[in-house]
């Protein structure tokens, strides 16, 4: 049994040398077979296309007069610290009218010191956030601030604030054209 093997490793090892004695290690040799390979798959790339455009853009100025109101009660019988929500409607717009917040409802809460049959009064500074559309379509918000003075007086427990003035911002808006 150790014969057979030993034969048939014998025969391994002789076909080996054989075909390696018809081989060709020159340089010419290797580069033809190089360029007789099938290339290897190449990834394929996709299309790169032109970047697209960017939009222009601007910040537009935004601006609108508002008017305030708003009621509280007076904290006990001495008076005290109390806040009051001041509400109103305004339409911010740009001076071409293009960009624009439409009818927008403000909403701003105002804390101050009220005593009873003492004239009140209080600046009020909002920033409050405002949604705009630039030729019908949503061109995004901005912080409206500025100041608004408003005044009352009191009446038994009872009292009421108005006041106006003028809120301003700057809205960003890409040209959609």
């Amino acid at each position: 049994m150790k014969k057979i093997i030993i034969a048939l490793a014998a025969a391994f090892l002789s076909a080996d040398l054989y075909a390696a004695e018809k081989l060709d290690f020159s340089f010419d040799s290797f580069a033809g077979a190089l360029n007789a390979a099938p290339a290897a798959a190449q990834p394929e790339m996709p299309a790169v296309s032109a970047p697209a455009k960017a939009k222009a853009g601007r910040y537009v100025q935004v601006s609108a007069y508002v008017n305030l109101n708003g009621n509280g009660w007076m904290p006990g019988n001495d008076g005290g610290y109390t806040t009051v929500y001041l509400t109103g409607w305004a339409t911010f717009r740009d001076a071409t009218g293009q960009v624009t917040s439409n009818n927008t409802y403000l909403n701003i809460p105002v804390s101050l010191w009220v005593k009873p049959n003492q004239y009140v009064t209080q600046m009020v500074m909002p920033n409050t956030s405002v949604q705009f559309s630039y030729k019908g379509k949503p061109a995004g918000s901005a912080f409206m601030n500025g100041s608004v003075n408003v005044s009352g007086w009191p009446s038994s427990s009872y009292f009421s604030l108005s006041g106006s003035g003028y809120l301003s911002g700057s809205v960003y808006v890409a040209d959609m054209e």
